[in-house]
């Protein structure tokens, strides 16, 4: 995949997006050099400038606080599934395999860096920073959908989305995620 692409499964979380808000794939599509069902099949990823404007057209569409809500719910893998994964790993380490694994994997036009900072209270503060590479389209709302869906990781372990505060720009994003010590 080239550094301009974001992965298979970022495509496919536009296609999710846009069914569970009843929002026209094809619709989305027109005018763009991708159509509906391409997008559906996009085994090579999609390029971000694509990508970015499907995500403003389902802002258009849905409103902010609609597409933030779909955001937050999307980890969607069956019952047993959650519960034999959470049996694995804890919310603390499905976040730091995401946050310096699969996230740059699947967003390789970021620079990102992870750390953890123990509280006084014991809880943990992940402190989680993306930052777009230059010449490409800037999208706040982007950044801002890739805190609440970090947040949401937990869902796939059948545990709450974690508690998050966040700093987003255009080109960028600061998340803290608090978790058990």
């Amino acid at each position: 995949m080239s550094d301009h692409r974001v992965a298979h499964s970022v495509a496919q979380m536009v296609v999710t997006l846009a069914d569970r808000g009843e929002v026209s794939v094809a619709e989305l599509c027109e005018g763009l050099p991708i159509d509906e069902r391409t997008l559906r099949r996009q085994l090579g990823g999609l390029e971000w400038e694509i990508f970015v404007e499907l995500i403003e057209r389902l802002e258009a569409r849905l409103g902010r606080a609609r597409l933030v809500g779909q955001t937050a719910v999307v980890p969607n893998i069956s019952f047993i599934g959650r519960r034999l994964l959470g049996r694995f790993v804890s919310s603390r380490t499905l976040l730091r395999f995401v946050c310096r694994v699969l996230g740059p994997s699947m967003y390789p036009m970021y620079a990102t860096t992870y750390d953890e900072e123990p509280q006084d209270d014991g809880t943990l503060v992940a402190h989680l920073t993306l930052r777009l590479a230059d010449g490409l389209r800037g999208c706040r709302t982007v950044f801002d959908l890739n805190g609440v869906g970090t947040a949401a990781v937990p869902l796939f372990i059948d545990e709450a989305p974690l508690p998050l505060r966040t700093v987003t720009t255009a080109r960028g994003g600061e998340y803290w995620f608090t978790l058990k010590g």
